[in-house]
């Protein structure tokens, strides 16, 4: 089994939005040893999924991020059932221990800043070079734990 879970959150025909699953598929032919999963957006049948791993990555786009972020990820303590297929990547984490009673031992949220989500497959430049850098930031994650 491999431990470690990378979720790459975006659409890739939005410009920017796409930073995710971008970043995910670089990691993917870089480290076989990870698996990918590139979704659109969480939900809560990830927390199955998500259950199965020691480490998970999220890696998202956000439009409120000046650079690259790193943020520990840990369960929803108030988490409320959500009404859409939509939840947040701490509300799967709760969902996993709710109903599996097991979460990561290590989990991570990678936020790439994001500018132009206009309809194309092409990253801006300056997310192209902050999904570089997340790139780096999770291949040293991943090699050196």
């Amino acid at each position: 089994m491999k431990t470690t879970l990378v979720i790459g959150i975006g659409n890739t025909i939005r410009g920017d939005d796409g930073a995710g699953i971008r970043v995910a598929e670089r990691i993917a032919a870089r480290h076989t040893e990870v698996d990918i999963l590139c979704v659109q957006q969480l939900s809560p049948e990830h927390a199955d999924t998500i259950a199965r791993y020691d480490r998970l990555i999220v890696v998202d786009a956000s439009v409120t991020a000046e650079a690259v972020r790193v943020t520990p990820l840990h369960a929803a303590e108030d988490m409320h059932m959500p009404r859409t297929h939509n939840v947040t990547p701490e509300g799967v984490m709760a969902l996993s221990a709710t109903l599996y009673d097991r979460v990561p031992a290590e989990a991570l949220l990678v936020e790439i800043p994001a500018s132009q989500c206009d309809f194309t497959e092409e990253l801006s430049p300056s997310t192209a070079a902050f999904a570089a850098t997340a790139l780096g930031i999770i291949s040293r994650h991943v090699t050196e734990n």
